[in-house]
This record gives C-alpha cells, sequence and structure tokens, in this order.
C-alpha cells in the first residue's frame, strides 16, 4: 500500500501545478554558498551543453530555438541527452534501434539543423546511438511515473570537430552490472524510498537564467535501479533524517524547467547519477545512469576498437556497443541503422508550452 501512496502522490505532483517553485541556482556567487561539493559553478558549465534546434519556415527563413540541454561525458565531446530533445533528427530512424550509427544532424533532414553550445562555442551534433522512438519515449509529450522509468529516454552523440581532447567531461563512476537489467527494461514498476537519500544537482539551460542548477535530494526510487524521482513528499522520520546527518528542514522535490530535459544529474563528489528527463516546478524524473550505460557501452570491445569512456576509479575502459540490440517485445534482431532521409515536415512550435517538456512538433502535411 505504501509503493501505490507514492505512486499516486507522484503522478498528482506531475500533473498538477507546484504552488511554489524550489530555488535555482543562477550565478557561481550563488552556488559557492553551497558546502561540501567537488565541483565548480565552471566545471557544471563547461561540461554542459544547451542544445539548439534551427527550422525552416514556409518563406524559408531559418530560426532558432532552444530545446534542451546534454552533458559531456570524454574530452573528445562524447555526450549524453534525452531522446525526446533529438526526436526532430531522428524522425527518419523512429522505427530503428541505431548502435554504431554516425547520423549527422546537420544535414540529416534539409529543414532541420541541430546546434550544440558549450562555452560560447557552437558545434554541429552526431548521434551514434539511440533506440526506436517506441522504446525511448512512445512518442508522447507526457508521461506517467511508471512510463519515465521503464522508457530509456536517451541518446548518445558527439560533437562534430577536428580539434581532440578539449572538451571538459564529467566522471562516471564504476557501478555493479547487475544492478540494471537491459535484457528488461520493462519490468514491473515498484517505488520506494531511497535509502538514504541523495543529494544531487541538475545543471541545465533555461530561457529565463540561461545557465541554471537545482539542488536537492533524490528521495524515491525504484527496484531495478532505472531511476530517481526528487518529489516533494516527506517519506523520511525525523529519526532517520537525524541518524544520516539530514537536516529536518530540507526542502524535499527538485525544481525542471523547460529545456533541462538531457541535463547531467550528478551527486556532491562530482559524479554522474544520471540524466533528468521530466520535471516541474517541484519534482523530477531522473534516468540512471547505469541504465544509460548498460544500454550502449560494454566493458569489451572489438579487435581495434578504442574505449569510449572510463570508469571511476578503476580506470574500466568502457567501449560502444557494435552490434545490434535485440527488440525485447519479441520481433527479430534488428540491425543497426543505415542513415536515411525520411519526408521534411514544417514546424509548428508552440509559443506557450503547457508543460515543462513542450517541444515544437512536427506537423505532417495536410491533405
Amino acid at each position: 500500500m505504501l509503493i501505490i501512496r507514492y505512486l499516486i502522490l507522484i503522478i498528482v505532483l506531475f500533473l498538477s501545478p507546484a504552488p511554489a517553485a524550489s530555488r535555482f541556482i543562477t550565478s557561481a556567487k550563488a552556488f559557492s554558498a553551497s558546502k561540501n561539493v567537488a565541483f565548480s559553478w565552471d566545471h557544471a558549465r563547461s561540461r554542459s551543453l544547451k542544445i539548439l534546434l534551427e527550422y525552416r519556415d514556409k518563406d524559408a527563413a531559418w530560426h532558432r530555438v532552444n530545446l534542451g540541454t546534454g552533458f559531456l561525458l570524454s574530452p573528445d565531446g562524447l555526450f549524453v541527452t534525452a531522446y525526446h530533445v533529438m526526436k526532430h533528427c531522428l524522425a527518419p530512424q523512429r522505427e530503428t534501434n541505431g548502435l554504431s550509427v554516425r547520423i549527422d544532424c546537420s544535414t540529416a533532414r534539409s529543414d532541420v539543423r541541430y546546434v550544440a553550445v558549450n562555452d560560447d562555442r557552437e558545434f554541429p551534433i552526431e548521434i551514434l546511438s539511440h533506440l526506436k522512438e517506441s522504446d525511448s519515449t512512445k512518442g508522447k509529450e507526457k508521461h506517467t511515473p511508471d512510463e519515465i522509468i521503464k522508457q530509456r529516454d536517451f541518446v548518445i552523440g558527439k560533437l562534430k570537430t577536428a580539434a581532440a581532447g578539449t572538451f571538459s567531461f564529467w566522471r562516471l563512476q564504476d557501478f555493479d552490472q547487475t544492478s540494471v537489467d537491459v535484457n528488461n527494461p520493462n519490468a514491473d514498476f515498484s517505488l520506494a524510498p531511497l535509502m538514504p537519500p541523495k543529494r544531487v544537482f541538475i545543471a541545465g539551460f533555461t530561457n529565463d537564467h540561461d545557465f541554471v542548477i537545482s539542488e536537492g535530494f533524490l528521495n524515491l526510487t525504484e527496484k531495478n535501479g532505472r531511476g530517481y524521482f526528487a518529489a516533494d513528499l516527506k517519506v523520511y522520520t525525523p529519526f532517520y533524517l537525524e541518524s544520516q546527518g539530514v537536516a529536518l528542514d530540507t526542502q524535499w522535490g527538485m525544481r525542471v524547467d523547460n529545456h533541462m530535459s538531457g541535463g547531467a544529474v550528478v551527486d556532491s563528489s562530482g559524479y554522474v547519477v544520471g540524466l533528468v528527463v521530466n520535471g516541474n516546478h517541484n519534482t523530477a524524473g531522473i534516468l540512471s545512469i547505469e541504465n544509460i550505460l548498460a544500454t550502449f557501452f560494454s566493458r569489451a570491445g572489438n579487435s581495434g576498437a578504442h574505449p569510449a569512456v572510463f570508469l571511476n576509479p578503476t580506470d574500466t575502459p568502457l567501449f560502444l556497443k557494435q552490434e545490434a540490440l535485440h527488440d525485447w517485445r519479441g520481433d527479430a534482431d534488428f540491425l543497426p541503422a543505415f542513415v536515411s532521409r525520411g519526408p521534411d515536415f514544417p514546424f509548428s512550435v508552440p509559443t506557450n508550452p503547457q508543460n515543462s517538456n513542450s517541444l515544437p512538433s512536427v506537423v505532417p502535411p495536410q491533405p
């Protein structure tokens, strides 16, 4: 019954307007007041990406909008972001899984161009690994809590640049390979308090403040290690909080604004915990970094393969997977997707988004 209670409350928090937003940190000076943090404001900003979309209107004029956030994993520009942030580039591949692909999001469609901004420098984007739309977002704009956790709303991309080893990046901590079962991503959803609560920071870009950091605690998790919630719920007794050194007046819940989707969720030691894929003024939905790594990376590489990232503190190399991903709904295995051109659709950009993850939507041409 406790699990059902938490699930109902989470649904209410996601679907109901919040009476008050939790606090954003909007400057280096304000962030310096956060104690016992192993990274700086400048570190967080330089390891983050603002992801922009350029689209052509009916008069062939180009327009630019902010779509989301990403975060860097390697010095050569490997990054993670949410699938729904990159969905316009991946529209021609929505029915396929893709491993070891190079989808140039500047040229894949004639009416759409993606740009990533890092430290005021702009870069074209390539997608290297992705799942089908049905496995990533089901093509929906809004999701229930169990859908948020069961769906793998993430992709692996790379900044296109001739310079090598020039980017600041987040550290990845070694983890138990059995902590996430990617062979059964749709396993039953079970919500429980995270013991102990984990202090984290969400880094991302918004229209109102540009770069921001949201500080708080993850306080709910699910049994299969796929993700977490930072929810405005008091799930711990005062005695337990005291035993963990957590203040009794802690403000639970974390704010996520439009365009922060795909941003890094980082603990106070500077290790990535996951990426934010959903939220509102007081609740954040997080997919775990183990979920991402187990889906797209392997500890064993093919002959001659170069490590994509390294796990700390063991210096364990991870390689981007080359083999086909299995379709766990029972269909045949899919080979890595070929880059293809789909029909070009005009864009309709909402002027007043109604939820935190509203994006420009593809509108099929009318008959």
